[in-house]
């Protein structure tokens, strides 16, 4: 444990040495394989002036072909040396990225509904993606950019200080403006990027929110007022990458400048060393090619710093999320052997930040085997209570215990293996039909085992209509289903998962009262000890219940068998009444 916060607090102070840490090889291999491709690119252009000089000096071809093999030897170890540091440095940064992309997802899918509410998807989406790929660049591109900067200015301002002190410095007078005007560039590129970014999410969520609402829209006849919305931020989109590319055509002029500079004030001051035959054609051919070279490393200053700026914001919003810390921590133990009783003692809540009580005060108690229905009116509660049994929220006042022990001493793993939660909103893969039936299970379930389950549910014959059966794939959240097909597909899901507890949150409102009563009948003859919570506002659905929970504005109204709560509470008779009236005019 001490050794994953000591780790913790190094990714989050100092990430490059972090991954550096990590991963010394790849990225030690890197830097040496850098060094050797900038020493050996320092070193050609002198041998250009040397076989130049040759030539001019019309020197026996034995020699020049000497020089032609060292020059050939030399572009082979930079073929080598380039494909050397190319692929260690890619594997260190990607090995970061992976880390970096797990990790953070790993914890995102630990915290709970919460954090999801106060954050948007799309957001998420984009840390996952977007903001990981940047701090990638930073660590990899960024990093390898600057090095290579520096090594190459270390390499060869010598080398061109050895061949003539004056040429340099005065050759490469103008060179300091580049690294400045790359980095303003760089900046002002980002900057509207951003903006760019925007106007793509906007596109992205109105064309996504169009293909989804897609026969609302078309029920309303809005299709040409969405196409108006669509052309509006499309365009915006439009002027957004058109300013980026302006901006980013300043990029190549402004590193020519400095090899124009460069090269102009060579031309001037070279000219009277070269008629004097102080220096030879070879030297000046060299120098030329050394100014050309002193452009990359100037340039590569203002690009690195601009990558480390970008990453590192990048990174900073990576490590907010990290140190957002789950408000449903799984420290429990305990491992439920056996499913014995259920019991709410004085259970209250309210969400955070706010003074109103969901719950209050509401206490019940379930033993193996019995069922319990749970109706009340809409905001009574239903919703929030299975959240705090199944740990979706934390437990803050009162307390909920599995055979006598609080659910935060239970392990989650073992909670939800115990108790399986068939949620009100229908939720499918895009997966095939089969995987989704078995999505619980560790290995998928037998064909016949899938094609029961959907006869329960009343959803076979549908399934055999489609070409490829129970193969067929589901788009996106099954979009390519009914959404009774949907929760149907959900509650077998849940049946066939044979959990000692089985809770649906008004799941059963989608299917007919004859798939009700086969499920009834699944329940009860799968395990005499599975205990069922129903949530439902239909009274077919809680006939059969041993118990009955009356909530209303977070309180229990009534608690008891059917008979008993019908005596009771004004909620539960006023709801017999309009549903028994409407079946009469039925």
């Amino acid at each position: 444990m001490q050794s994953s916060t000591t780790d913790s607090s190094v990714l989050f102070n100092r990430p490059l040495w972090f991954y550096i840490k990590n991963n010394p090889r790849a990225f030690s291999l890197g830097i040496v394989f850098l060094i050797i491709t900038n020493a050996l690119d320092g070193v050609y252009p002198l041998i250009m002036k040397t076989a130049i000089d040759q030539i001019e000096a019309q020197v026996p071809l034995n020699n020049i072909g000497k020089t032609c093999l060292i020059f050939f030897a030399v572009m082979a170890g930079l073929a080598v040396s380039r494909y050397g540091w190319r692929t260690n440095f890619g594997r260190f940064h990607t090995f970061a990225a992976e880390h970096i992309r797990q990790k953070l997802f790993r914890h995102v899918t630990s915290l709970g509904p919460n954090f999801f509410h106060k954050n948007q998807v799309g957001e998420l989406m984009s840390l996952l993606t977007n903001d990981v790929q940047s701090f990638r660049q930073a660590i990899g591109p960024g990093l390898l950019i600057l090095a290579d900067g520096v090594i190459i200015i270390a390499v060869i301002l010598p080398i061109m200080a050895t061949m003539n002190w004056a040429w340099t410095w005065k050759t490469l007078v103008f060179l300091p403006i580049v690294p400045f005007l790359i980095w303003k560039v760089m900046r002002l590129i980002h900057s509207n990027y951003k903006t760019q970014q925007d106007r793509f999410s906007e596109l992205t969520g109105v064309a996504q929110e169009t293909v989804g609402g897609i026969r609302v829209i078309k029920s309303f006849a809005q299709e040409d007022n969405r196409t108006t919305l669509f052309n509006g931020v499309s365009s915006a989109f439009e002027k957004a990458c058109n300013k980026v590319a302006r901006i980013d055509a300043f990029f190549v002029p402004v590193m020519e400048f400095g090899v124009t500079s460069g090269s102009v004030i060579l031309l001037f001051i070279a000219k009277d060393d070269i008629y004097s035959g102080a220096v030879t054609i070879g030297t000046f051919v060299a120098f030329h090619r050394y100014i050309q070279k002193m452009v990359w490393p100037m340039t590569a200053l203002g690009m690195g710093f601009s990558y480390f700026q970008k990453g590192y914001a990048s990174f900073d919003r990576i490590k907010d999320v990290l140190k957002t810390e789950t408000d449903i921590p799984d420290n429990g133990t305990y491992e439920i052997a056996e499913f014995k009783t259920l019991e709410f003692k004085n259970v209250s809540y309210k969400h955070k930040g706010s003074d109103h009580y969901v719950l209050k005060n509401v206490s019940f108690s379930l033993n193996a085997g019995e069922s319990l229905g749970i109706m009340g009116p809409v905001g009574a509660g239903k919703t929030t209570l299975l959240h705090l049994l199944s740990r979706m929220y934390p437990l803050e006042e009162g307390q909920i215990l599995i055979n006598g022990v609080s659910i935060e001493n239970i392990s989650q793993e073992s909670l939800r293996k115990t108790l399986l939660l068939v949620p009100q909103e229908a939720f499918l893969f895009s997966e095939s039909i089969s995987e989704n039936v078995s999505f619980g299970l560790k290995e998928r379930a037998s064909e016949e085992e899938i094609l029961r389950m959907t006869e329960i549910v009343d959803l076979s014959k549908e399934i055999d209509s489609l070409p490829h059966k129970y193969d067929s794939q589901l788009g996106e959240r099954g979009v390519n289903l009914s959404g009774g097909q949907k929760q149907r597909l959900t509650i077998a899901r849940g049946l066939i998962m044979k959990t000692p507890v089985l809770v649906l949150d008004d799941s059963l409102s989608a299917v007919d009262t004859r798939t009700e009563k086969a499920i009834e009948e699944e329940l009860a003859k799968s395990n005499s000890t599975t205990s069922r919570i129903i949530v439902a506002h239909r009274l077919s659905s809680l006939k059969a219940v041993n118990h009955l929970l009356i909530l209303k504005d977070g309180q229990v109204e009534a608690h008891g068998t059917y008979e008993e709560v019908l005596n009771v509470s004004p909620t539960f008779q006023k709801t017999v009444q309009i549903q028994e009236k409407g079946d009469h005019h039925e």
